[in-house]
């Protein structure tokens, strides 16, 4: 099946695109397409008018500046996959990056385009509350940063303004003691989710946990914050012991479905395990020895 007909518009600068969106009576946004284009093609979507962002060069960039990691929203999960400083310095995204779907869509698709679809299955939206992360909306009115635990507000619906387009993602640069993981369950390369949980720790100079970022994938309604887990691993010295209460407490705090791939249970189980060795390898990154937990 081919796609209904739209309007193809191609912007080169962001004023330009946002000028298109605010004039257009409804358009769709397309970057890296590797969501969009199989649903034009069964015509699951039928937009009257499509903004192609592609030709925007401003908005292809992933650096360290000002203090934060930045994604613009042409950056593909490739380039984060192939990137140095994410090698070196992030953990979390450097783990998430080649779990993302298979080397076709990793090599199209793009991180902001990931996020701002809000697939509760998605694992960028997990990665960027784990690290207190934030989108940049640019709009009529001008550009407003969003949190990420602002922005998810259902499957598939965010906060962004109807005349928004998110150009960028961003998460803050890590501190001295400062170590991130994701881990991921999915029956097959290409699959989505069954489980995922990111984590990021930050210690203060006597090994004590600072701060701690918990995200949840594909076992609530959207990308989640295990909030208890965190507050339970604050103020404590990493420990096994500690990682498995947390792991409890992210199963307690989820929100998953049965379904073909598994019934809810099972997947609370499977946050329980993903937690503890989330925060193993983000402790262990963050200057600890790790003992990981064996199911």
């Amino acid at each position: 099946m081919k796609a209904a007909p739209f309007e193809h518009h191609e912007p080169t600068t962001v004023n330009e695109a946002v000028s298109l969106i605010e004039s257009l009576d409804e358009s769709t946004i397309l970057a890296g397409g590797q969501s969009l284009v199989p649903m034009l093609r069964f015509r699951l979507a039928r937009p009257d008018t499509v903004v192609d962002i592609n030709r925007i060069d401003e908005l292809d960039y992933l650096h360290e500046e000002d203090g934060y990691l930045k994604m613009g929203a042409l950056a593909r999960h490739a380039d984060v996959e192939d990137a140095d400083v994410v090698a070196e310095k992030y953990g979390s995204f450097a783990d998430a990056a080649p779990l993302v779907a298979d080397p076709q869509i990793r090599n199209r698709g793009t991180v902001v385009g990931s996020v701002a679809q809000a697939d509760p299955k998605g694992d960028w939206g997990s990665v960027l509350i784990a690290h207190d992360g934030a989108v940049v909306a640019e709009g009529p009115d001008g550009e407003r940063v969003i949190p990420a635990d602002e922005l998810f507000l259902l499957p598939y619906d965010t906060s962004l303004g109807e005349n928004e387009l998110i150009t960028e993602a961003r998460v803050p640069t890590p501190a001295d003691r400062e170590g991130s993981a994701y881990h991921k369950l999915k029956r097959k390369t290409g699959d989505y989710a069954m489980a995922g949980v990111a984590a990021r720790l930050i210690l203060d100079d006597d090994g004590v946990v600072e701060e701690a970022g918990i995200g949840l994938t594909a076992v609530d309604i959207t990308n989640a914050r295990a909030s208890d887990a965190e507050d339970h691993v604050e103020g404590e010295r990493p420990s096994a012991d500690l990682f498995e209460r947390a792991g409890e407490l992210a199963a307690e705090q989820s929100n998953p479905e049965s379904d073909e791939h598994g019934d809810a249970a099972y997947k609370e189980r499977m946050v329980d395990v993903l937690t503890q060795r989330a925060l193993g390898d983000a402790a262990e990154r963050a200057g600890v020895v790790k003992r990981r937990v064996t199911p």
